[in-house]
């Protein structure tokens, strides 16, 4: 009986389906992902998986700011369109695509064209130039991508996106496994590539199959084209400055230490990321529920609450069981990452205020004050490389736990700053009921 109820619960609830959905197939994928990264590090060696990282970092880095915040503009818009004005959907569709692709093709270029810079006065290792430039082309098809996703979840279709995910995860480390194992260094890059241009295909058909085909679409539109780009312009400042600062902090640690230290930040992190990868995927969930939520303030205010619940214990629980794992996780890496088991149980602790932060970032999203969240990231990305600086320029602590150390303090700081803004002034604009196309 206890079983049908909550499964009956489950099939009424659109909220709960859908960030199971989410959630199903990026288990399979951030897993894989997982213990691709794991094998990759152990076959490569802490020096070279550090190069291996901050080449990785830098695309990834640049990947966001040339997606212009149109993941989460799209996720919002289509969500709205297709209640409301569901023949903007392909027009809107068309001018997120363009809008990614001149940016995307613009910050490729301008790698490939610094390439040789980059690699010899900010790396320090003027080899890395041929994976920079081998590379550059990556930026387009991860900002392609990260558009679809937008535009899938504004849609709603997160079953799809849970397929493609899980598909992916598998590619992901198959590829990394063997094309690393024969090809090494070159082989973990060319894994990166391929399973994020075959992404990006899945993804076109996935779109392009939701598209309504019974109405008329509109042609053009001047004042679209313009409000997308006037709400992106804060998402893009804040997701790059974040990329940026993360991106800064690497070549800190590799300034002030060496790729050493950079492997096993890039180790211990990459368990960071694990642990939230159920908020990670729940955003597109929350951002696409809480927009076409803002008239009704009552289930606007239920989903926030559910989903902080839902982020905080999905995070919690597996905190405290790599902690407590931490020294056996060590011993998969290899000898070589030796004290990487500390760092790791340091590490994990950001995510339980950064996953429920993430909630209300999204609600200020969906109400279109986007301005505000900029700001506040502004000071904590800042605060984060300052405390860093200190921590190593006076010895406090070696770079890599400076860095993470650093982290902590600044993402409680902006948890306390974003629960208190939230709720001072919730009200105010869930009393506006403003829509960003009116």
């Amino acid at each position: 009986m206890m079983l049908a109820n909550i499964k009956a619960k489950i099939k009424t609830s659109k909220l709960l389906t859908d960030s199971l959905w989410s959630l199903g197939g990026n288990v399979v994928g951030k897993g894989l992902a997982l213990l691709a990264g794991i094998l990759v590090a152990r076959f490569l060696g802490k020096d070279i998986y550090g190069e291996y990282g901050i080449i990785r970092n830098t695309i990834l880095t640049i990947g966001v700011f040339s997606t212009f915040g149109l993941g989460y503009t799209a996720t919002k818009y289509i969500a709205g369109y297709k209640k409301e004005k569901p023949e903007y959907i392909q027009l809107f569709i068309r001018y997120a695509t363009q809008i990614t692709l001149v940016f995307s093709g613009i910050m490729a270029l301008l790698l490939f064209t610094f390439a040789p810079y980059v690699a010899d006065q900010l790396f320090e290792a003027d080899h890395l130039t041929t994976p920079l430039r081998f590379l550059a082309i990556l930026i387009i098809f991860n900002a392609i991508t990260t558009t679809q996703i937008g535009i899938l979840a504004g849609f709603g279709s997160f079953n799809v996106l849970a397929k493609i995910n899980g598909l992916i995860g598998i590619i992901t480390f198959l590829l990394s496994v063997l094309l690393t194992y024969y090809w090494y260094f070159e082989g973990a890059l060319l894994a990166l590539l391929i399973a994020q241009v075959v992404n990006c295909v899945l993804n076109f058909f996935a779109v392009r199959k939701n598209v309504p085909s019974n109405i008329n679409h509109l042609k053009s539109d001047i004042k679209l084209r313009k409000d997308i780009i006037q709400f992106s312009t804060p998402i893009a400042l804040r997701e790059a400055l974040y990329s940026t600062s993360t991106w800064v902090l690497s070549i800190m640690i590799v300034k002030f230490s060496n790729y050493g230290q950079l492997g096993m930040y890039t180790a211990a992190i990459q368990w960071n990321a694990i642990i939230l990868f159920i908020p990670g995927v729940l955003k597109s969930v929350i951002l696409s529920h809480l927009s076409s939520e803002l008239n009704d303030s009552k289930s606007f205010q239920k989903t926030l609450h559910q989903t902080v619940l839902i982020n905080f214990i999905s995070t919690l629980i597996p905190v405290i069981v790599v902690i407590l794992l931490s020294d056996i996780l060590e011993q998969f890496y290899g000898f070589t990452f030796l004290g990487l088991g500390d760092l790791i149980s340091l590490a994990v602790i950001i995510t339980i205020f950064s996953s429920t932060a993430g909630v209300y970032i999204q609600s200020f999203i969906s109400l279109g004050k986007n301005w505000i969240m900029f700001f506040l990231s502004l000071l904590r990305d800042i605060g984060i490389v300052v405390f860093a600086f200190g921590f190593i320029k006076y010895e406090i602590f070696h770079s890599a736990k400076a860095i993470i150390v650093a982290n902590i303090v600044m993402n409680i700081l902006f948890f306390v700053i974003v629960f208190i803004l939230f709720n001072h002034f919730k009200q105010k604009y869930l009393n506006e009921k403003t829509s960003l196309y009116n």
